[in-house]
């Protein structure tokens, strides 16, 4: 009834309205020189870095894209034979 109308018109909460409006809260470690000091020095970013064979990178590539062409490729010719569009 009534009460529900008058609920829904109320503004939200001074709570609600700071939690969608607030900026994320950093993490803050007390030992961060330690975190750091303990990363790697070399550089930043030590993703993907390596000395990796093009050969066998190349290979892998192509053994991906071949499955994938090959299943669908089989699972179409399965469902065409099945249905009688290709003898």
């Amino acid at each position: 009834g009534a009460a529900g109308r008058i609920a829904a018109r109320r503004a939200p909460s001074a709570a609600v309205r700071r939690m969608s409006t607030a900026e994320p809260k950093m993490h803050k470690a007390k030992e961060w020189q330690i975190i750091k000091d303990s990363r790697p020095k070399t550089h930043d970013h030590l993703v993907f870095e390596g000395d990796f064979p093009k050969l066998g990178i190349g290979l892998g590539v192509l053994a991906v894209l071949g499955a994938g062409y090959g299943s669908m490729y089989f699972g179409m010719w399965h469902q065409q034979t099945k249905q009688g569009y290709w003898k």
